[in-house]
């Protein structure tokens, strides 16, 4: 007899709420319509981004420090991976009604950063299931889901880097120091889980 298995739903409900509460904080804290989507645009972003972070590193922190929680991030990072996928697609909608309430278009580089983004986190999206893994075959399918997720993380790190590195940025500077923290963090938690396997295929062979 087949087992059916159960899937985590509350990171996609999570999600929806954090979502609404920006949008009820906006609403609250400004009374035109630019700000409110500029705030919801900003605040939907770093709530994708932490998202992000924790499905970047998962694999990583389950490596270099096995426990109960660092196991189920891993055994659902597909799922945490959909529920960043739907938080940063709310997140594009939130730009597009910010840019169409301003009445100016994006400049052509950040669509196209931008949209390769998205484009890879549509891919992932869409083959986050067996029957990709299959259909794909687990190589094409891994290395999809590589690029994208490596994609995703350069496109982060040049927005936060650069609002760090600028002059006049539009926030405080230390909410980019911290996020620009974050995904160097995440980086160097799969950096040091890539030398530890290594290290023992390594012995291993030795």
């Amino acid at each position: 007899m087949t087992v059916a298995r159960t899937y985590p739903r509350w990171p996609f409900f999570a999600v929806l709420l954090a979502v609404a509460l920006i949008a009820i904080g906006s609403l609250a804290a400004f009374d035109a319509p630019p700000e409110i989507w500029q705030h919801i645009t900003r605040y939907t972003a770093r709530l994708s981004f932490l998202i992000f972070v924790i499905v970047f590193a998962s694999g990583a922190l389950a490596a270099l420090f096995p426990s109960a929680t660092t196991r189920w991030l891993r055994r659902n990072r597909r799922y945490t991976g959909l529920s960043f996928a739907l938080a940063h697609f709310l997140h594009l909608i939130a730009i597009i009604g910010l840019f169409v309430t301003i009445e100016e278009v994006p400049e052509l580089i950040a669509i196209i950063g931008g949209g390769g983004a998205y484009v890879f986190i549509a891919a992932m999206a869409l083959t986050s299931n067996d029957w990709s893994v299959r259909k794909l075959g687990p190589k094409v399918w891994g290395r999809l889901h590589l690029a994208g997720v490596w994609y995703v993380w350069a496109i982060f790190m040049n927005s936060y880097v650069g609002r760090l590195a600028s002059e006049t940025p539009p926030e405080p500077k230390w909410i980019f120091a911290l996020t620009t923290t974050l995904g160097i963090a995440a980086l160097g938690l799969r950096i040091a889980a890539w030398m530890k396997k290594r290290r023992k295929s390594a012995i291993a062979a030795a």
